[in-house]
């Protein structure tokens, strides 16, 4: 059969039945309300996953009905906010931790630069991170930025590019040559500043990661690790993605702090993202960080399952 480009809110109801997402006349004219104002796409990721839970009696309800999603759906916005406060305080932290330990160590205001700065994990890498940061400095536009470098330009009788390309990759180097880092790192991606941080440096010894992960009081062991798993976490939040029931694809290690809440919690959940981001918060704040997510996730049954388990996610129908 095939499928329409576009359904209405009443062939979308239909579709609920004639696949068994909900037991026919449970959708009411204020689901049906709330389905007009949704991408029908984005609420399957949470009905196929709901029909998959009571299908398999992992959720006990009384009959399958929209009030459960949308309740999860409710209560995923509420986590999502709560997650980006954390994740404002953790990326303020962690920029503010690798400037200055970068800045310490390394004196010349451009060698963050320079492709010879970077620990090469493949023969490519430390030109495509030199390359990413220009992006992010010419996409970012902030006025001080954006002010320095048409100033270098008429200086240098150079006409500054609209935005970073490759074919201009010498000019955009040039112009941003005596950018300093504190300047621009707010401009990185967290992605970004994750792997500037771990390969800024190539002393094996103490490198500049080792220091910023002291400074946070995360294990060195772990800190990579806990990073791209941050990153991940933000870029779900940003993106406004399904929270519950999502498996994480950048799974943290088990922060060793919250080992006694992660117990019966699988290590590729949500929740175990969560745990890890109150570890980048400062001591004062991380046991209440915990405390405010685990009262949150735990007010519904069905949200907390999806919210700490990962289960193979069924096929669209």
């Amino acid at each position: 059969m095939q499928i329409p480009p576009f359904l209405t809110v009443d062939q979308r109801v239909d579709y609920l039945y004639e696949r068994g997402y909900f037991e026919p006349g449970s959708v009411t004219d204020e689901h049906a309300e709330r389905l007009s104002r949704l991408n029908f796409h984005y609420f399957l990721g949470y009905a196929r996953n709901y029909r998959a839970l009571v299908g398999r009696r992992q959720v006990q309800v009384p009959r399958k009905t929209p009030d459960d999603v949308f309740r999860v759906i409710d209560l995923d916005a509420k986590v999502s906010a709560l997650v980006h406060e954390g994740l404002r305080t953790a990326e303020w932290r962690l920029r503010a931790a690798a400037v200055e330990r970068y800045c310490a160590k390394f004196a010349p205001a451009n060698s963050y630069l320079q492709t010879t700065q970077y620990r090469a994990t493949d023969a490519e890498s430390p030109s495509r991170l030199v390359e990413g940061i220009l992006l992010h400095i010419y996409r970012h536009d902030e006025p001080y930025v954006d002010e320095c470098l048409r100033e270098a330009a008429t200086s240098k009788s150079m006409t500054k590019p609209r935005r970073y390309e490759a074919g201009c990759h010498g000019t955009c180097l040039v112009l941003a040559a005596d950018l300093p880092l504190w300047a621009v790192v707010d401009s990185f991606s967290l992605g970004l500043l994750g792997q500037f941080v771990i390969n800024c440096d190539k002393d094996t010894e103490s490198p500049v990661w080792k220091a910023v992960a002291k400074d946070l009081e995360i294990s060195a062991q772990v800190f990579e690790t806990q990073v791209k798993s941050l990153a991940y976490l933000r870029n779900s939040v940003a993106h406004h993605a399904r929270l519950w029931m999502r498996p994480t694809s950048d799974s943290a290690k088990k922060p060793r702090l919250f080992s006694n809440r992660l117990k019966n919690v699988h290590p590729k959940s949500m929740h175990w993202a969560f745990m890890n981001l109150a570890t980048f918060l400062p001591k004062e704040q991380r046991f209440d960080f915990a405390q405010r997510v685990d009262t949150l996730t735990g007010s519904d049954a069905i949200y907390r399952h999806g919210i700490t388990n990962v289960h193979e996610t069924p096929k669209a129908s």
